[in-house]
């Protein structure tokens, strides 16, 4: 067992830091290695006397070290006071939470105080064998985060204070939560703008509509207008994401994709071609000038 680190640098447990240090400095001299280079016994007592400084001349350590005397060895009470180490998580998140904005509960594996010493470290007069003396212990707590609305994948989100506790009750450090978006199977993304495809009929095409379309809000009408072609891309404006900084939103753009009636009886067949006859249309009339090699 360690001696009292008073008595090995010949002190009263009243001491005050001058005294420490100059009887660290006395000490230190006498039994250095680079005097008493064969002695090994010489070599003990110099790191005996630097570890009692190292605890001693540090104020935080030295409480800890006053409270708990032997129970708490050099490395523990000069972890005293620090700050834990920042704990990390990742979760993953639907398109609609990512839409408006969620709260949600994540499993985090960080240390956590020791119920078992209070986070002190030590049982009575001896060290804590549940946290080994470090009065922290590991856990996975469930912890509440708030999403903001726009986040995508691969953003971090930090939450203070939530990470692993420090030794002896020093503060938590942060949590940072990475995110991951699922795909949606409507839905694509480009940053905050969204994209999707919405079918409309031939005739829906030829005389132009009002038609009703998702949005990552809910709903928005988009006017057709007539004789729309497929392929054709309409902008709704501020029906996309809202941005991190909460001050706009996104777009949305709709290509159309139109449908073509098929297994047509004669009759349909014989009403196609009088359409033909009323609204002829040569389709590939600007392909005439490359036949024949043409440039």
């Amino acid at each position: 067992m360690r001696r009292d680190y008073y008595a090995v640098l010949g002190i009263a447990a009243t001491a005050p830091p001058r005294e420490i240090r100059r009887a660290y400095q006395r000490l230190a001299r006498q039994y250095s290695p680079d005097i008493n280079f064969w002695d090994a016994q010489a070599r003990a007592l110099f790191d005996e006397i630097a570890e009692a400084y190292r605890v001693l001349a540090d104020p935080t350590a030295r409480a800890m070290y006053d409270r708990f005397g032997q129970a708490v060895g050099a490395g523990n009470a000069l972890d005293a006071g620090r700050r834990g180490d920042d704990a990390h998580a990742v979760v993953e998140l639907s398109f609609a939470e990512v839409a408006r904005g969620a709260r949600v509960r994540v499993d985090v594996q960080r240390f956590s105080p020791c119920a078992d010493c209070g986070a002190s470290g030590a049982v009575g007069p001896r060290r804590c064998g549940a946290c080994l003396g470090r009065g922290v212990r590991r856990a996975v707590d469930g912890v509440d985060v708030a999403i903001p609305a726009g986040v995508d994948s691969g953003a971090q989100i930090r939450v203070a204070d939530e990470g692993s506790a420090g030794p002896f009750g020093a503060p938590r450090g942060d949590l940072i939560v990475s995110t991951r978006v699922r795909e949606h199977p409507f839905f694509s993304r480009k940053g905050d703008n969204v994209h999707c495809e919405v079918p409309i009929s031939v005739w829906e095409a030829l005389r132009g509509a009002r038609v009703r379309v998702p949005t990552p809000a809910g709903e928005a009408a988009l006017v057709v207008p007539p004789g729309t072609t497929g392929g054709t891309v309409f902008r709704l404006r501020g029906q996309g994401l809202p941005k991190l900084s909460g001050d706009a939103t996104g777009d949305l753009y709709v290509t159309v994709r139109v449908e073509v009636p098929s297994g047509l009886d004669a009759r349909t067949h014989e009403l196609v071609r009088e359409l033909e006859r009323l609204m002829p249309i040569d389709s590939r009339a600007a392909l005439e000038r490359y036949r024949g090699g043409a440039p």
